[in-house]
Order: C-alpha cells, then sequence, then structure tokens
C-alpha cells in the first residue's frame, strides 16, 4: 500500500496534467515510445516495434502483435489512430471542462499552432462536426494496415520522440473508451473497433475531457482501457483511494529495456489518500504501508541528520526501511523581476528599479545560495548557472561550463546600489522597445520620499521565504538610509503569477516543470518576448526573440548542434542580463518498506511508482 499527501486529479491520459495522476496512468496505459530504463535522453520503442522518419514531415511504426488491452480487445492501428485523434478533438480540455489547460497542446503544436484551429493557440473552436472534421482531415495518423501507421507532421522537431513517450501520448482500447463514454455509437453490444461509429463519436466529445462526459477521467467501477501492467480495479472519488490489479495478459515491455527486471509480480497496489504525515510515518513503521510520501521539511523523521550533512549519505533511521536518493528533477526554481510595472489602473510607475541592471545584479549578489541549499534546503538541491537543468534533452542542451554572471558579494551589492542612487536611471525602453518619454521614470533615492519593493512568494513556501528574508535584511542595510524599503508579502497559492501578469509587482517567485523533456520547452517559456515568464515580468531582449527563431529552425531542420549552439547563446545573454535570480535544480528522495525491490529512478517520469518493476519479498 502506497500512503501520500496528494489527492489525485484525472486518470484519463488524454486529459491529467498532474504529476500524481500521471504515476496511476503509467501503470495502467503504454505509450508507442517510452524512455530506456533510468535515462532521460534515450527513447526505445515500446508498443511500437521499431519505428523510422521517412521524411521530416513523417515517420512510420510498425507496432508490436499479440499485444491485447485489458478489456481483451486487440491492439492494433486502428487504436492508435483512435487514441490521438481523440486526443485532438477532446482539445485539451481539463476535467472540469476548462479548454485549452491540458497536454493535448503538445501533440497539437505537431500539426497546427495557428490561432485557427485549437484553443491552446488561440482558437475559439464550436466543437461541431465540421471542426471534427477539419482536425481528422489533419491525417495525423494515418493506418496502412493492421499494424504499420504512420504519423504525419506539419511542424518537424527533434522533440518529437519525447513526446510521444509521454503518458498523455498513452494509447487506449477503443471499445472500452466508446462503450462507456457514447454507447450510441456502439452497433453491437460488445462494441469491437471495427463496428464503431467513430464520427459519432467524435462529435460527441469534442471540446469535452469532463467527467460527465469522458467515463476515464473518473472511472468509480474500474477502468480496462490499457495495454500496461496494471488495470484500475477501483477508483473511490470521496476518499481518493485507487486499487489497481496486476493485467494477467499484459505484454511485459520492451526486451532491451534497460531497467529492473519487468514482471508486475505485486498483484494488488491500493493507493491511499493520507494527508498527515504522523498517520503515514506510523503506518510505514507498522508495516501498513509499504511506500510514503515524505516533504523534505520531514526528511530527518526517516533518515539521520549527521549522517546526510556530513556525508551526503541519506541513512534510514526506521529498521526495515529503504530511502533512496537523492534524484535530480527537471525542474528550476528562481525568482522573478518584472519592469515596466503599472499601478492596478495600469498607469506606469515612476520608480522601475528592475529596468536597472544595477539592481538586479545587487538582489542577486545579497544572497549565498549554495548557503541557502545547505541550511535552509537541508541540501536537497543544486544552485542552477543557468536555465536548463541537467538531464534535459537533447544530449547538450544543458552546458556545465556556464557560469552567472553575479555572485554572493555583500560588498559588491553595496556599491551596485549606491551607484543606482546617486546615478538614477532616468529613461528606458517599454516592452515593445519604445522609448519612455523623458520624466516617466524617477529612480532617484531620497529617505524624504521612500519607495517600497515588495518581494511576492506563496504562503506556506518556507523555503522560498527563508531565502528572501535573508536577501531582504543585507538588501536593506544598505537601501533603507537611501529610501528603498525591501518587504516579503506572501500570497495563497499562485497568487503572485496573477499580479504578474498584471504587471503589479516588483518581484516574485517562480519555477518550471518540463512539459515534456526538451529544451524548446524551457526556451520559449522563459526567454521568448511572447513565453509565459517574459510576458509577465515585461521582459523583451530583441537578441533573446532572434536566437530564440533560430532555435526553432535549428529544430526543426533537425540540426541539434545548432540547437544546442543557440541553447547556449540565449543562457549567456540572459546570465549577463540577470534576468533571474536561480535558487535549484531541486532533488528528490524515496521512502520505501525495505521488503520491496526493484526500485528506480528516471527524472523525467518522476519514476517512483512504476510497480511492473517491483516486487515483494523479505529482505535478505
Amino acid at each position: 500500500m502506497a500512503e501520500d499527501a496528494n489527492k489525485f486529479q484525472w486518470l484519463d491520459p488524454a486529459v491529467a496534467y498532474y504529476e500524481y495522476d500521471w504515476e496511476m496512468i503509467m501503470n495502467q496505459y503504454d505509450t508507442l515510445l517510452w524512455y530506456n530504463g533510468a535515462s532521460g535522453t534515450d527513447i526505445i520503442p515500446w508498443l511500437a516495434q521499431n519505428y523510422t522518419m521517412v521524411s521530416p514531415n513523417q515517420y512510420q511504426f510498425k507496432l508490436r502483435q499479440g499485444i491485447t488491452f485489458q478489456d481483451g480487445t486487440p491492439f492494433n492501428a486502428r487504436a492508435v489512430w483512435f487514441s490521438f485523434d481523440r486526443l485532438l478533438v477532446m482539445d485539451a480540455t481539463s476535467g472540469t471542462g476548462n479548454h485549452g489547460t491540458q497536454a493535448a497542446w503538445m501533440i497539437e503544436q505537431l500539426i497546427d499552432t495557428t490561432p485557427t484551429t485549437f484553443t491552446f493557440f488561440g482558437a475559439s473552436p464550436k466543437y461541431d462536426s465540421a471542426w471534427v472534421q477539419s482536425v481528422l482531415a489533419f491525417n495525423f495518423v494515418q493506418v496502412v494496415d493492421d499494424y504499420t501507421v504512420n504519423i504525419n507532421v506539419k511542424n518537424p522537431t527533434t522533440a518529437f520522440p519525447y513526446l510521444l513517450a509521454a503518458e498523455f501520448a498513452a494509447i487506449v482500447s477503443p471499445s472500452f473508451v466508446v462503450s462507456h463514454d457514447f454507447p450510441s455509437a456502439c452497433k453491437t453490444s460488445d462494441c469491437p473497433a471495427d463496428s464503431i461509429d467513430y464520427n459519432a463519436y467524435f462529435n460527441h466529445i469534442a471540446g469535452h475531457g469532463d467527467v460527465s462526459m469522458n467515463y476515464l477521467n473518473l472511472p468509480t467501477k474500474g477502468s480496462k482501457a490499457g495495454t500496461g501492467p496494471y488495470y484500475m480495479d477501483s477508483v473511490n472519488p470521496t476518499t481518493y483511494e485507487i486499487v489497481m490489479k496486476a493485467n494477467p495478459t499484459w505484454w511485459g515491455g520492451a526486451k532491451n529495456w534497460n531497467g529492473p527486471p519487468l514482471s508486475a509480480s505485486i498483484k494488488t497496489l491500493d493507493f491511499v489518500y493520507v494527508p498527515d504525515f504522523a498517520t503515514r510515518l506510523l503506518d510505514l513503521k507498522a508495516g501498513k504501508a509499504t511506500a510514503i510520501g515524505v516533504s523534505h521539511a520531514d526528511m530527518y523523521s526517516v533518515v539521520d541528520k549527521d549522517q546526510w550533512l556530513t556525508q551526503g549519505k541519506l541513512v534510514p533511521t526506521i529498521p526495515g526501511v529503504t530511502v533512496y536518493g537523492p534524484y535530480t528533477e527537471l525542474v528550476t526554481d528562481w525568482f522573478n523581476f518584472l519592469t515596466n510595472v503599472t499601478d492596478t489602473t495600469g498607469t506606469l510607475r515612476t520608480f522601475q528599479p528592475f529596468a536597472d541592471l544595477r539592481w538586479r545584479t545587487a538582489v542577486a549578489s545579497s544572497v549565498n545560495m549554495t548557503d541557502a541549499n545547505i541550511n535552509i534546503n537541508n541540501r536537497l538541491g543544486i544552485v542552477p548557472t543557468q536555465l536548463i537543468p541537467p538531464g534535459t534533452g537533447p544530449e547538450g542542451a544543458y552546458d556545465p561550463s556556464l557560469q552567472l554572471a553575479y555572485s554572493y558579494n555583500l560588498t559588491t551589492m553595496a556599491s551596485l546600489i549606491q551607484d543606482a542612487c546617486k546615478n538614477p536611471l532616468t529613461s528606458f525602453v517599454d516592452v515593445n522597445g519604445h522609448p519612455i518619454a523623458a520624466g516617466k521614470v524617477n529612480n532617484s533615492c531620497d529617505p524624504k520620499n521612500p519607495q517600497s519593493i515588495q518581494m511576492y512568494v506563496g504562503t506556506g513556501d518556507t523555503l522560498d521565504e527563508r531565502i528572501l528574508t535573508t536577501m531582504a535584511d543585507n538588501l536593506n542595510g544598505v537601501s533603507t538610509p537611501l529610501g528603498v524599503t525591501f518587504t516579503i508579502v506572501p500570497v495563497p497559492g499562485g497568487q503572485y503569477y496573477t499580479l504578474a501578469a498584471e504587471h503589479v509587482i516588483y518581484l516574485y517567485w517562480g519555477g518550471w516543470v518540463n512539459d515534456y523533456n526538451h529544451v524548446i520547452d524551457w526556451l520559449g517559456p522563459m526567454y521568448n518576448a511572447a513565453g509565459s515568464y517574459p510576458a509577465w515580468n515585461n521582459m523583451n531582449y530583441t537578441t533573446l526573440n532572434q536566437l530564440y527563431t533560430q532555435a526553432v529552425q535549428d529544430d526543426m531542420k533537425g540540426d541539434v548542434s545548432g540547437l544546442v549552439s543557440v541553447t547556449k547563446q540565449m543562457n549567456i545573454f540572459s546570465n549577463n542580463a540577470v534576468e533571474y535570480v536561480y535558487i535549484d535544480n531541486p532533488e528528490a528522495f524515496a521512502t520505501r518498506s525495505s521488503w520491496l525491490h526493484g526500485f528506480y529512478w528516471n527524472q523525467v517520469l518522476d519514476v517512483m511508482w512504476y510497480y511492473a518493476a517491483y516486487s515483494y519479498s523479505a529482505p535478505t
């Protein structure tokens, strides 16, 4: 039994966009391609026997034969066609009916990124039969024969295998799905795949990932829609308990998989929502739970503090328990600067400290992140030297030789603040590159006319609040006598993102978890002016925009070396501009009963729960 503080959200791979959901999904569903054991960049055929790139716009997949879904129906080319077209016509819809929020956009980007078809890219479709036919007309999956498909790509990318290895690209049983979502599309009661009215089904499900239309999202009576090692026997929407059972007809996975032996030897999995850590810990000690979720803050409840801090070893303090790790995640955390900051009416503020590189560098120099990682974050992280975390695909995207343009130095910090106050910035350009009229900006420092720089962080984020407090203490020692005071503002949840999108704050916590393991998923959202963070932060660098365009072009041409080279240039430019103050690439650890064997870690999938690799026996 696995106990965690997380609740599942949605359990349909075409809808789920949450790490804990994917842990359940990867045990039930398979994809055409998958990650090879612990590697985050080596992708091998999984449900596919092999595949070839016919051209940059077309890939041909030969499918494995003799595989069945958990409901007994055959896996074949029709199932691949159905699964991807279903994903597309649902159009990234959440379980509550919100459009454009889920992972389908990652497949949609392969065929159409213009604001004419899909919600994520700006369209407002009617989801009627005409729209459905327009989506099917992309012919994304072309059935060649029963065990051969062509996948047709309008927008080539070296991310293609990474996209098809992700959970949202899972293959589902047409018979099971249609018979549970829309039985009217079944021409016979047993609903074989070759007798389904697919147009009727797609018209029904178009734009509908919500529970009322989509059984897989909340399969309370269980689900046998996958080809994976386990099927869902029951799902309790009240207690959030999921019981999974071993699939007796599972095909066993690819033979060249470089990980622990796969057998699905554990016959029943019980995922239980237990929000109270003390209860989870007691259950682990009593042998009731075989795996529990442990937060960074609670790690010394399960490991020896002295051995971790002095030797870097996670030595468990509970008999019969093993603690694995630490493992680097594909995550980067940072603090964001905003420029072109306005008041709540949209009027530009006269005080624009972070339009000035000196103020940004002073803030970045005000804290020793290495020390913070040791003494605040319990050493569970690596201090970044760039946006891109280690392990990002393709190989070479992460460059360990890069250095930041700042370092912890209170003397430098003080000098920069004093210079910025003595020789204040008087003008700069707006987010569109247009000069702001003289007199609109006044960055002078005057104790008689004090300014306040608020630094926003999530309520309950004690790690980052403590780091910001250290920064504020160091900065205020110099800036407050000059008339500028830094303050910490905790706000609930991601409220700081809303405020940043309105451009009304100066600094806030941010971070990124890869949507899929490819560097383009970092360069666009964090460096391009139209990306998520630069758009919020009102940071618009012509050089970064031009380099991003080049990165996309190199990616579409399949020029990996060019893409890696441009990535390095973008990292160097951003580091020199001090766009972000990097906090950490966080690390994870796993707490398990020592009776469980076969644990492995894949940083892309955050795999701690792939139970096909687990066995259960008393340790020797």
